[in-house]
């Protein structure tokens, strides 16, 4: 490969990635997307894979051979190039790889000279296959296409993660089919035209028709007219309502016959849905209650599902984040500027990330700029851009960070180290969206959304003339304070599960978990740094590891755990203990068994901590 330059070969690369895969999903994607990325890195051959029933095997989701596709295969990882990329490395073979990799017969067939490819990991970290270009000819890549090309995986990752999300969608949905298939009870659903669109088999049965002929016909077909007259009586339209007795429906044939019937407004994806279930006067509808339960769990994978797309990127289920994430929910789709409020290392930046993927400027550029990091001399110039000539230096014409915002978002990082010149001009932005380049006269509009982000407290600084006061208004439209870790202790054990299994792949060690002695560390720390620090100090901990299990210790946290000291003096060693078996058991609200519950975070089996729990007289209080 031989570009001109690496930014025009890297925007190259980019502009074949977004061309290729913009608007594709599922085999359509994988199918643009190794034939763009054997364009893009100029390689014979390009496949994307997914593991096969074990961690041993993978299967091709689309493979590029040269000038076509080629059949998918399914291959054993032993004695292949590929073993290490599934094991979560990247691999990169410039030359030579038929003679490392001898047993590989494939590699023999394709005459592969070079090898690359990385894995594609889902958000937690774990590996579900790889993307790989090969060539007949030495491959040179330069780092700019790596990164490029890493981009692929990125795309490649994404769209693995929602192809299993669908599955498990579909397959739910299955489930379901077969349950109204298996009822005994006619189980009739009609949309917001009164028309029906689910007749289950026992309906068929009951009313004498086939699905096929009933699908697409007024529900009232089916039903007698003192039933239509009850139902419009009674707005069943605006409630559950249960007709025990004195109804009657109507067969194909135009026979009424007596039933016991329920009538239940359903909402999913926002279109209002109506089920009629007619059952015998004994029967106990066993398969209503599974077959309602299961329609919970259908919804939950739909709103699971469409959570993982919205905040893919930010961990935390606590009910702290979850306020963070309904507020983000409320805003995105507007154009209101947005303020987020909160310390050094609490995510802000992942924050507007989310808000930009959500909003109807996602297709467009998420521009960020650190305002803390411009240097004071040109930070007109970093986000109003230049004309050529305009100081000494200024070679060329330059676009500035809001030109190049256009159409998108710019994200405005520590918005209160803006110097008071940068400021007037800013507000400028905001109140007209035009500005002029530096050293330039002629006025440019943009149409784009703001995002800010300060940890620092913009009213006090107004009052301290540090900050326009005209732009703090302008900036606070909405709001949002992003908690400190300290704050939302529930999601700490998770985010540093995360940050360890990120470790375990950059370090190469087998590291499981941590200890329950050290998930009550991690816990009661007070994370002054908040979530930048507990990933520095999880790295730490995880280089010192010498096991599976993770022991993170006082000094690694910096400081000792924010428990009041105990001392002999003070308390006896049986006080203590009850005392400390109290606070766990609060906090895992007395439940004992199980990985989230007591007996696990304090490292005894639940029949030691019960028998403990007795000696110490300890009993869950009525509340």
């Amino acid at each position: 490969m031989h570009p001109t330059s690496q930014e025009e070969n890297q925007a190259d690369i980019l502009r074949l990635i977004y061309e290729g895969t913009a608007t594709a999903t599922g085999d359509e994607f994988f199918q643009t997307l190794v034939c763009s990325a054997a364009r893009a890195m100029r390689v014979r051959y390009t496949f994307v894979s997914e593991f096969a029933g074990s961690r041993e095997r993978v299967r091709t989701l689309s493979f590029w051979a040269g000038e076509g596709f080629a059949d998918n295969v399914e291959y054993d990882l032993a004695g292949t190039p590929c073993e290490a990329v599934l094991a979560g490395d990247v691999c990169y073979y410039p030359k030579g790889i038929r003679g490392l990799f001898p047993q590989d017969r494939d590699l023999v067939e394709m005459n592969a000279e070079s090898y690359l490819a990385i894995p594609l990991t889902d958000k937690l970290g774990e590996v579900l296959g790889h993307l790989a270009v090969l060539d007949d000819h030495p491959m040179g890549v330069r780092e700019t296409e790596l990164s490029a090309f890493k981009v692929f995986g990125a795309r490649a990752a994404a769209e693995l993660e929602r192809k299993r999300a669908e599955q498990s969608l579909e397959q739910s949905e299955r489930r379901l089919a077969h349950i109204l298939d298996s009822a005994m009870d006619a189980i009739i659903t009609s949309d917001e035209d009164h028309r029906v669109v689910l007749f289950n088999r026992a309906a068929e049965e009951v009313f004498r028709c086939t699905a096929e002929q009933a699908i697409g016909e007024p529900v009232d077909r089916f039903l007698s007219r003192s039933f239509r007259q009850l139902l419009d009586t009674v707005g069943q339209r605006d409630q559950k309502l249960w007709l025990p007795e004195g109804v009657t429906a109507v067969r194909t044939n135009r026979e009424e016959f007596p039933i016991e019937a329920t009538i239940s407004p359903l909402e999913i994806a926002g279109q209002s849905l109506y089920t009629l279930i007619l059952r015998d006067a004994g029967d106990k509808n066993k398969a209503v209650q599974e077959l309602n339960e299961l329609r919970k769990q259908n919804i939950s994978f739909r709103e699971e599902f469409s959570r993982r797309d919205r905040f893919s990127e930010l961990i935390g289920d606590s009910a702290e984040m979850k306020a963070v994430y309904e507020q983000i929910d409320l805003v995105a789709a507007t154009d209101a500027t947005v303020l987020l409020i909160g310390e050094t290392g609490t995510g802000k930046e992942l924050m507007a990330r989310a808000l930009h993927r959500q909003s109807a400027r996602k297709d467009k550029l998420l521009v960020i700029v650190n305002c803390a990091a411009l240097p004071g001399e040109l930070i007109e110039s970093e986000l109003f851009g230049h004309e050529k000539g305009a100081f000494t230096g200024a070679t060329a014409q330059r676009r500035g960070r809001f030109e190049l915002a256009d159409e998108g978002t710019i994200f405005l990082d520590e918005v209160g180290e803006l110097p008071p010149q940068a400021q007037a001009k800013f507000l400028r932005v905001l109140q007209e969206r035009t500005f002029e380049r530096v050293g330039g006269s002629a006025t440019l509009r943009v149409n784009l959304r703001v995002i800010a982000a300060t940890n620092r407290d913009l009213a006090q600084m107004v009052k301290d003339g540090t900050f326009r006061e005209d732009l703090f208004y302008r900036l606070n439209v909405f709001p949002i304070r992003v908690p400190p870790l300290r704050e939302r202790r529930d999601d700490i054990p998770r985010l540093a599960r995360f940050f360890l299994g990120q470790n375990a792949r950059t370090l190469g060690k087998s590291l499981r978990d941590f200890s329950a002695q050290s998930i009550e560390r991690l816990v009661q720390y007070s994370w002054p740094g908040n979530v930048r620090e507990l990933q520095n100090v999880i790295e730490r901990a995880a280089i010192l590891a010498i096991g599976p299990m993770v022991e993170v210790n006082d000094p690694v946290l910096g400081s000792k755990p924010d428990i009041p000291a105990q001392t002999p003096e003070s308390h006896s060693l049986k006080q203590v203990e009850r005392a400390h078996m109290e606070r766990i058991l609060e906090r895992c609200r007395w439940k004992i068994e199980g990985a989230n519950g007591a007996a696990a975070m304090l490292g005894l089996k639940p029949s030691t901590l019960r028998y403990r729990m007795d000696k110490l007289g300890i009993i869950r209080p009525i509340r």
